[in-house]
């Protein structure tokens, strides 16, 4: 009774301990922001305040994890990465999709650059902006919504027993696409047309690309804040703006909901990453395969854990 009492007070205390170590390395690294003040806070309200916050926790737990994981990077990016690839993508790229002009033969980025039109400008400048959202959104009603109700195709209580997959699906997918920012760090098709094809110029930040002429547009400076706080400008392999929108597709057909809108917002993305001169397709059509093996791979492992029948 004391050992389990013992352990019931480790449970309690541990989040409060953890921030507070969260908080404390930030501190020393010089790197504290209001926004790392916010994330341990909010895990602590939502672990202290009872059971239903608590699911709440739960559910949020693996997009918790990727920021803290993704912002931490800033400190290490530069002594782990390996040999940035600047020319090998691009070259790829232009051999596989190049589009004939009579300027010679250009990457649809290029294509694109030269080509823009400001309601794609906005249409795609708003997927950049909410592809997270959409994705957690669309997770939530997996979680909170069907698995009360269910669909034709799954009961409830399967639905429930599945759902917490999407969002550890979108934990695993940012943990081996940030490795792979690492053993194949990559240069976008902005940095290309800005710095050129030689040697990885290190001391360049990140840009915000096509996605300035949404903010010139509306008059706003979303995308400089956003990409001025970009922990690491090589990571192109893969697209990981589509990998999300695929694993919400992947879900949304084996539960039989929100098929439409999951393949419609897939397709913007697909588009968008290449239109705003971010990702090359080879980076889309990886992310895309990010995506579904690692749906395929956590869907099976709950499967397998609550022995659910394929």
């Amino acid at each position: 009774m004391i050992r389990n009492h013992m352990t019931n007070l480790d449970k309690k205390k541990s989040p409060a301990i953890l921030v507070l170590i969260y908080w404390s390395i930030i501190l020393s690294l010089g790197g504290f922001r209001s926004d790392h003040l916010m994330i341990g806070l909010l895990i602590l309200v939502l672990w202290y305040t009872g059971k239903p916050l608590r699911k709440l926790f739960n559910f949020l737990l693996p997009l918790i994890l990727t920021g803290i994981i993704y912002d931490s990077q800033r400190f290490y990016s530069d002594y782990i990465r390996g040999p940035v690839h600047v020319a090998e993508p691009y070259n790829l790229e232009k051999f596989l999709f190049g589009i004939s002009t009579t300027n010679g033969l250009q990457t649809p980025n290029e294509w694109f650059q030269l080509h823009t039109n400001a309601i794609l400008d906005l249409i795609t400048g708003l997927a950049y902006i909410i592809f997270v959202p959409v994705f957690v959104i669309t997770a939530a009603c997996f979680s909170f919504y069907l698995s009360r109700k269910g669909t034709k195709k799954f009961p409830a209580n399967k639905i429930a027993t599945l759902a917490p997959a999407v969002m550890w699906s979108f934990f695993w997918v940012n943990m081996v696409g940030f490795s792979t920012y690492y053993w194949y760090a990559a240069a976008p098709p902005w940095y290309v047309a800005l710095y050129g094809l030689g040697p990885a110029r290190m001391d360049a930040t990140a840009n915000a690309a096509g996605c300035v002429r949404f903010d010139q547009i509306l008059g706003t400076h979303f995308f400089d804040e956003w990409y001025g706080r970009s922990a690491d400008v090589f990571g192109a392999i893969p697209s990981l703006h589509v990998a999300y929108p695929l694993i919400a597709v992947f879900f949304a057909f084996k539960f039989g909901a929100l098929r439409t809108p999951s393949v419609l917002f897939y397709l913007i993305m697909c588009f968008a990453a290449v239109y705003l001169n971010h990702h090359y397709i080879i980076d889309v059509i990886l992310g895309t395969a990010y995506g579904l093996a690692a749906a395929l791979i956590l869907n099976w492992c709950y499967e397998r854990k609550n022995r659910i029948p394929t």
